[in-house]
């Protein structure tokens, strides 16, 4: 049976000289009871020191969140890996759902969960009931902080995050969808609960970002995970986004140019 003491999480950040980014992370408990790893992205001149032996500190000078998260995989050593960045709000008794989970469906690898809004709503359309296994659509709506994994089941299939994606990279999105895609490809169980961890704020690089640079960036991603498949999902992208009146129909052959852009882009970086 899994215990509060067998739970690792993982913090990407950036910049940070002192704790107390923890304290607003965990305002509902007290983060020196936790097993924390810190990968902290700065310059010589900031550096983050733990005198905690419960929190591991990395501070490094390469740039990249995916960087990050391996670089914290790697040296993770606890049982059940949690990926988190800074500027979440665990829920109270998180761990206890997380616990729950892996100690009933004994034979999973890993679990989507739900997390909130600031308002305190579900940030997306989930499934309402336990799911044991991921549709295609849900693996893409995938954020890493929904995600928990068993250490030994990544170790043994040897799967990472994709260090060409994710924030700090020509294209800064959909690494965990890669990185989820990648772990059931690999033979490994995933399900989802319905169950919420924490609170994160909606506003998404994708939201902040240019329509046609989404696209360009998607593309890549659904070459990436579905090969020669990937001008299907860019057409369903389209159409959905037609439907929700994201685009207009003057905007498609745009938008469809740009997509092939991505795609192409992504294959000549993967080439070197």
């Amino acid at each position: 049976m899994y215990q509060k003491s067998d739970i690792e999480i993982l913090v990407a950040t950036m910049n940070q000289s002192n704790f107390d980014f923890l304290e607003a992370m965990f305002l509902f408990s007290d983060f020196s009871q936790f097993n924390i790893l810190i990968v902290n992205q700065t310059d010589e001149n900031k550096f983050l020191v733990s005198d905690n032996e419960k929190i591991k500190v990395f501070n490094v000078f390469e740039k990249g969140l995916s960087k990050s998260r391996n670089l914290a995989l790697q040296n993770a050593t606890k049982d059940l890996l949690i990926f988190t960045d800074d500027d979440i709000v665990f829920k109270q008794n998180f761990e206890a759902n997380i616990l729950d989970s892996f100690n009933t469906h004994t034979n999973f690898d890993g679990f989507r969960f739900q997390f909130l809004n600031r308002k305190g709503n579900l940030a997306k359309k989930y499934p309402t009931a336990f799911q044991s296994k991921l549709s295609q659509f849900e693996i893409l709506n995938t954020s890493s902080v929904e995600l928990v994994f068993k250490n030994n089941s990544l170790k043994r299939v040897a799967i990472k995050f994709d260090e060409n994606f994710g924030l700090g990279t020509n294209f800064y999105m959909g690494e965990e969808a890669i990185f989820v895609s990648d772990v059931i490809k690999s033979g490994l169980k995933v399900g989802f609960v319905p169950e919420q961890i924490l609170s994160h704020s909606q506003v998404t690089t994708g939201h902040k970002t240019a329509i046609s640079k989404i696209y360009f960036v998607q593309s890549a991603v659904f070459y990436r995970i579905f090969g020669k498949m990937y001008l299907f999902w860019i057409a369903l992208k389209l159409i959905f986004d037609l439907k929700q009146s994201k685009i207009n129909f003057t905007e498609v052959v745009h938008l469809f140019k740009q997509a092939q852009k991505g795609k192409k882009a992504y294959v000549n970086a993967t080439k070197l």
